[in-house]
C-alpha cells in the first residue's frame, strides 16, 4: 500500500495527543446528552416510552451504522477534514433540541446529530496513529480513549445539573466548549491524514473475509445481543428513576456511575487481555453483567448498593467492546481497521435499534419489568453464543 501525504499533516507530540482526547470528550460527551433530556422531552411532547425510545434509537442507529462505511471512505479520500465539523455540527443540533415543538422535526434535527457524530470515531481513529509519539502508542491510545469516557460519564451529570439551574432552552451555552476544541484541532491540523492506497488480493474485500469468517460472525453477534442491555440501560436509565419517584439528580447520578462503571471495565479488561484468553474473559463479563444486573433490578433505588450494581453493572457490559476489537482483528489481521469498525458500530447500532422493543414492552407493563425481561435474556444469548465460538489464535510474539 502507499501513502499520499496531505498538503500538511499534524505534527506527532503529546499536545496533539491532549487535543484529540478532548475532542473525543467532546464527542462522547454530547452523544450521552439525550438520555437525560429524555424525561423532559416525553413530557414536552406528551409521547410514550416506545416513542422516547424511538428517539433515542434514530440517533444512535445513525451514529453507529454509517461508523464502518466512514471508516472505509476515510482511508480513500479527504474527508478527515470533516473532523472539527463533525464535533461542531453535532454538539448544536444536539443541544437545540428543546427549541421545537415538532416531534417530527425533532426527529430529523437527531437525525442531522447523529450523521455528524458518526464521522468522528473513524475520522479520528484514522489521525491518532499519525501523531503519537514514537514508542508510546499504548500510553497515546489510551489517552485518546480516555477523553470519550470521560465525556460520556460526566454528561448526565453536567446535563442535569445544568437543566436545573437553567433550561433545556439554553443548553446550546454547553456548544461553545466544543466549538472551541474544533476550531483548535482545525488550526492544529488535525483534520489532516495521508490517504492510503490499499491493494487487496484479486476477488477479496473486507467484507467477504467477514461473511467467510464464521468465528468473527458468530463473535459479533453475541457482542450485538450484549449490547441490547448495554443500550437499554443508557436509554432507559433517568426515565426508570423518573418513574419509580427519584429526583432527575439521581437519574443522572445512576447513569453516570454505569457510564463510570463502562469506563473502568473497558480499561481493567484492556489490561487482562495480553495475559489471559479472550474467550474466558468474555465469559466472564457475560456471567457478570447477568448477576450485576439481576440483583440490581430487585432493587432498583437510590441506595448506595444499587449505584454500586450500577457500576459493575456498567463494568460488565463494556469489556466486551475492547476484546471484541482485540479478537476481531487477530481473526482479520489483514483487515483490522474495518473489522474494528464493524465491531464498534455495527454492533451498537443492533442494540440501540432493539430499544424500541423494551419501550414496547414498557408501554403495556411498567418500564423495570421490560428492562428486566429484556436485557437478562440477551445477556445469556451472549455467553451461549460465545461458548460456540473457537477461541482465536494468540498473537506472534
Amino acid at each position: 500500500m502507499a501513502a499520499l501525504p496531505p498538503s500538511r499533516s499534524p505534527a506527532p507530540g503529546w499536545p496533539n495527543i491532549a487535543l484529540m482526547s478532548a475532542g473525543h470528550f467532546m464527542s462522547d460527551f454530547f452523544t450521552h446528552i439525550l438520555p437525560v433530556l429524555l424525561p423532559l422531552l416525553c413530557v414536552q411532547f406528551d409521547i410514550s416510552y416506545s416513542q422516547c425510545a424511538f428517539l433515542f434509537t434514530v440517533f444512535s442507529v445513525v451514529s453507529y451504522v454509517l461508523q464502518p462505511g466512514i471508516g472505509i471512505l476515510a482511508d480513500r479520500s479527504r474527508i478527515t477534514r470533516l473532523l472539527p465539523w463533525s464535533i461542531a455540527v453535532s454538539a448544536v443540533f444536539t443541544c437545540i433540541v428543546g427549541w421545537f415543538s415538532s416531534y417530527w422535526l425533532l426527529v430529523a434535527v437527531l437525525m442531522i446529530s447523529g450523521l455528524s457524530a458518526a464521522f468522528f470515531h473513524p475520522l479520528s481513529a484514522g489521525v491518532v496513529p499519525t501523531i503519537y509519539p514514537r514508542f508510546r502508542r499504548g500510553l497515546a491510545v489510551s489517552i485518546y480513549i480516555a477523553g470519550g469516557n470521560l465525556g460520556a460519564a460526566l454528561a448526565p451529570l453536567v446535563t442535569a445539573a445544568f437543566i436545573t439551574a437553567f433550561s433545556t432552552e439554553s443548553l446550546v451555552a454547553l456548544a461553545v466548549p466544543a466549538l472551541i476544541t474544533a476550531l483548535l484541532m482545525a488550526l492544529r491540523h488535525l483534520d489532516r491524514r495521508p490517504i492510503i492506497k490499499h491493494s487487496l488480493r484479486p476477488g477479496e474485500t473486507g467484507l467477504l473475509h467477514l461473511v467467510k469468517s464464521r468465528s468473527y460472525v458468530l463473535l459479533n453477534l453475541s457482542i450485538c445481543a450484549r449490547s441490547l442491555p448495554h443500550a437499554a440501560f443508557i436509554t432507559f436509565l433517568p426515565l426508570l428513576y423518573s418513574a419509580l419517584g427519584y429526583s432527575a439528580a439521581e437519574g443522572a447520578a445512576a447513569m453516570f456511575l454505569f457510564m463510570l462503571g463502562t469506563a473502568a471495565g473497558g480499561l481493567i479488561s484492556g489490561s487482562l487481555a495480553d495475559r489471559y484468553s479472550l474467550k474466558t474473559l468474555l465469559a466472564c463479563s457475560y456471567v457478570l453483567l447477568f448477576a450485576f444486573a439481576l440483583l440490581f433490578f430487585l432493587r432498583a433505588d437510590n441506595s448506595i448498593l444499587s449505584y454500586a450494581l450500577l457500576f459493575l453493572t456498567g463494568a460488565s457490559t463494556y469489556p466486551a467492546v475492547s476484546l471484541g476489537v482485540i479478537w476481531g482483528q487477530r481473526l482479520m489481521p489483514d483487515h483490522a481497521a474495518f473489522a474494528a469498525s464493524m465491531m464498534l458500530g455495527f454492533s451498537f447500532a443492533v442494540g440501540f435499534l432493539l430499544t424500541p422493543l423494551t419501550g414496547f414492552i414498557a408501554d403495556h407493563t411498567d418500564l423495570l419489568y421490560a428492562m428486566y425481561w429484556s436485557t437478562l435474556p440477551a445477556a445469556a444469548l451472549s455467553l451461549i453464543i460465545i461458548l460456540l465460538v473457537q477461541a482465536p489464535p494468540k498473537p506472534q510474539a
